[in-house]
């Protein structure tokens, strides 16, 4: 589609962008990091609704039983589901041509390298916003506009024990090693409000946490480092060790992680204590496909993210991880448009949707990692 070399044609412009490099940055988007991958590139299309309400299965249905001949039977009424509650947020990114802009590229080949470069502009910030945001906001809250977290980044306390340290524990107290997870709006957490509900009233919405010390300390020296990743007969006994308590405490059945997330040097660190040569890669096509290197940890991949917190392994079960995605904003495109106010025109593209988990129970983190090599 043409553009005139004197000035821009907005509308073609708008087309060309709509049609030709806003599939190109979706895609892209969804192959910006694992989770996106996994859960962003399948989300449920809703068509509105004030709120999104997920049911939730909490406990078992107490009227039920053996019985034989004229027993009689438990009618009494047993609800044994509730409904998480999550408030849509919402996303954007801009995409501005200055009137200078436009006077300094007249003529296709410009008018499109310029596009290229402002659509690559938006496409890096809306990765970075939704890899960053994902991992939660340091140790506050996801601010009221953001989507959930996975878990948040409070400041590890002391134990005085080696057991505890190295235990499986659904509620730190303040004497046991772990990380900021009461803090509201983050799925891997305690004491917490989260889809309306407060597991603080509720523990069975609480979530799993351990920590790779072994001592007092956080992990963050090289000493450490090699301590964590000292092999027995090829093996790394430490960091397995903690990952198989962490695996056997969220595995119920066949119900259990299938992906493990954590920064690249504690993946580096895993890979170092696997046995000789073998590589146990991981078996995720989808990941696979978006150039992501796994390897395999019993049933879950493990996979590096630049956007995870330092020293911290997050085990998921994506079974009960979802993103709500609006079906009208769905990185939807808006045209570009002259501000009365500015010498400009601006595009933008929205998304409109939300993180929502409806069993943090089978959700764990291990914390105190070594922060580098």
């Amino acid at each position: 589609m043409s553009v005139s070399s004197m000035t821009i044609n907005w509308d073609a412009l708008s087309s060309l962008t709509r049609d030709k490099f806003l599939p190109v940055l979706v895609d892209n988007i969804f192959n910006s990091n694992p989770l996106a991958v996994k859960l962003l590139k399948n989300a449920e299309m809703l068509d509105g609704g004030r709120k999104i309400i997920t049911p939730l299965e909490y406990a078992k249905n107490t009227a039920q039983g053996f019985y034989s001949g004229y027993d009689v039977l438990d009618t009494t009424p047993s609800d044994p589901v509730t409904s998480a509650v999550w408030d849509w947020k919402q996303a954007y990114a801009n995409i501005s041509i200055s009137g200078e802009e436009e006077l300094k590229n007249s003529g296709d080949s410009m008018v499109l390298s310029l596009l290229k470069s402002k659509m690559g502009n938006a496409e890096r910030s809306l990765k970075d916003l939704f890899g960053t945001k994902l991992f939660g906001s340091g140790t506050a809250a996801p601010g009221s506009n953001e989507i959930t977290a996975l878990c948040g980044q409070g400041v590890v306390d002391n134990s005085t024990d080696e057991a505890s340290e190295s235990a499986v524990i659904d509620y730190p107290g303040a004497s046991v090693m772990h990380a900021g997870g009461n803090i509201d709006n983050c799925i891997i957490g305690y004491n917490r409000s989260l889809g309306g509900i407060n597991s603080d009233s509720y523990t069975w919405w609480e979530s799993k946490f351990a920590s790779f010390a072994n001592d007092k300390t956080d992990l963050t020296d090289a000493a450490e480092w090699d301590e964590l990743t000292a092999t027995t007969n090829g093996v790394s006994a430490r960091i397995v060790a903690r990952m198989t308590r962490m695996y056997g405490a969220l595995t119920i059945g066949n119900d259990q992680p299938d992906l493990i997330i954590c920064p690249q040097n504690l993946y580096d660190a895993y890979e170092t204590g696997l046995q000789g040569n073998k590589r146990f890669v991981g078996t995720d096509a989808g990941l696979a496909d978006a150039g992501f290197s796994t390897l395999k940890f019993k049933g879950a991949d493990v996979v590096a993210d630049s956007h995870c917190p330092a020293g911290v392994m997050l085990f998921l079960n994506t079974k009960y991880l979802d993103f709500k995605t609006h079906s009208k904003r769905n990185f939807s495109f808006q045209d570009f448009q002259k501000p009365i106010n500015q010498d400009a025109r601006t595009a933008k593209i929205f998304w409109m949707g939300q993180l929502v988990c409806t069993n943090p129970r089978m959700q764990g983190m291990i914390v105190a990692g070594p922060s580098g090599y």
